[in-house]
């Protein structure tokens, strides 16, 4: 299977590499402290040469036991089956075979499966054999071009609600960012989809195969994500452009060398066309220009969009309009907002009090609850304020949970009040989690978030 590049969203592992840090110099000082309390050796006795040690090759994991018959089948006889008379038997092939791992991938199993891609009649096995396509990394890069050239054409012409895109699009996903070549097919007609479902995975595929290792974001798929599919109908189809276009990031000012680490720098007069998209879908109060973006939770990540390709509005007025959100009678926007200020990371500390005084509300749902909880933590060390807040709400949480069932013993407890004991226990346990993260939280965590690893 081909690797996704993993979301911006996902927060470092900051903490863990900080206290790794600290065990290793605790054990060097130990062991330096070891060493000065050994006694002097005598000087008349010569003591043994000693070697060096030898340096250990780092251990690799262990190579999965792919298996060499599936269902009393080898490869090769599953290949036979590929192209048997019966349907049946061609659909179970094509579900087999990626289950046979690398041999999978060799070039006579690459040239069966495009050759099937093309020839397959019935729409099922045809679904199956792509979905083995999605699933196999070809040996051969040429065989990788060549069905992503397929798929590409599957989705330029294929019948409009029909399944046959919907289901290249699904494969083409697989690809990851290989899967390029083929934004050029994914932002032309099928944009146009009647299905809003079909349109809605074109939006979350442009995401993932629309950028390049060297080169960032693919313009065509940020403009078209930016512009037709933000503004869809479809309020599915508008979120989903937002979630890929934050995801990719905005467009690079040069091309990056390999193994460079450094966030390459903004190409602003590119990105200053998704910004211009993106202040239309928010506006601008101060101006009086209403945003055409009508749906509140669609709303907020065009703003964080908008934050994302322009660190510029990182500012008060954005981050204002998120801590509003958090008291909309629906359920759902506060939730996405209390998204978007965990994504911000520190930056959202400047909202601390707003997210803090979640934990007052007594009769929110649980959900809103553990949602504040999870974004005080994401802001590390910009939460440490909120600290004697997480206490009193830990021990208010344990006073409750010692009124559930009243003074009966467990085993009298109904099936109800065991359940909300466990409930209750689960979250003392996430609110003590985030008190320790905030509490060793160091550094500073940033928005925007530095460029994914592709």
């Amino acid at each position: 299977m081909y690797p996704l590049p993993p979301s911006p969203s996902r927060p470092a592992p900051g903490a863990r590499v900080v206290s790794r840090a600290a065990l290793a110099l605790l054990a060097a000082l130990m062991f330096g402290a070891l060493a000065a309390a050994q006694p002097p050796k005598e000087p008349d006795k010569k003591e043994p040469e000693t070697k060096e040690p030898e340096k250990k090759e780092p251990t690799k994991a262990p190579e999965p036991r792919w298996p060499t018959e599936i269902n009393g089948k080898d490869i090769k006889a599953v290949m036979r089956d590929m192209e048997d008379p019966d349907p049946t038997a061609r659909e179970f092939a094509a579900k087999m075979l990626p289950g046979f791992g690398p041999p999978a991938q060799k070039g006579e199993v690459s040239k069966l499966l495009l050759r099937r891609m093309v020839a397959e009649k019935d729409p099922g096995v045809r679904f199956a054999v792509w979905g083995a396509v999605g699933e196999i990394a070809f040996d051969s890069e040429a065989d990788n071009k060549e069905a992503i050239r397929i798929l590409a054409q599957i989705i330029d012409t294929a019948q409009s609600g029909g399944p046959s895109r919907y289901q290249a699009v699904q494969t083409i996903t697989r690809f990851g960012y290989k899967g390029e070549p083929a934004v050029t097919a994914l932002t032309g007609t099928a944009m146009t989809d009647v299905s809003y479902e079909t349109r809605r995975v074109i939006a979350h595929s442009l995401g993932r195969v629309g950028g390049n290792e060297s080169t960032g974001p693919n313009m065509k798929a940020l403009t078209a994500l930016a512009d037709r599919l933000a503004r869809d109908e479809s309020a599915a189809v508008r979120m989903e452009a937002l979630q890929s276009l934050l995801y990719l990031g905005p467009p690079w000012a040069e091309v990056k060398k390999p193994g460079d680490k450094t966030p390459p720098a903004i190409k602003t007069e590119s990105a200053a066309v998704i910004i211009k998209y993106m202040k239309a879908r928010v506006g601008d109060p101060k101006h009086k220009v209403v945003g055409l973006e009508k749906d509140r939770q669609v709303e907020i990540w065009a703003r964080l969009v908008l934050m994302r390709f322009d660190p510029k509005e990182v500012n008060e007025d954005n981050l204002e309009a998120f801590a509003k959100h958090l008291t909309n009678p629906d359920v759902g926007v506060r939730v996405q907002a209390l998204q978007a200020i965990a994504i911000m990371g520190e930056a959202g500390a400047r909202k601390l009090e707003a997210v803090a005084g979640l934990l007052r509300e007594k009769d929110q749902p649980l959900q809103l609850t553990i949602a504040a909880v999870q974004v005080l933590e994401a802001m590390g060390g910009g939460a440490k304020g909120a600290l004697p807040e997480l206490r009193k709400f830990v021990t208010e949480i344990r006073k409750e949970g010692e009124k559930i069932g009243g003074s009966k013993p467990a085993e009298k407890l109904t099936a109800g009040e065991l359940q909300n004991k466990k409930n209750n226990e689960a979250l003392i346990t996430l609110v003590e989690k985030a008190i320790k993260s905030i509490e060793d939280a160091k550094g500073t965590t940033t928005f925007p978030p530095d460029q994914p690893k592709k």
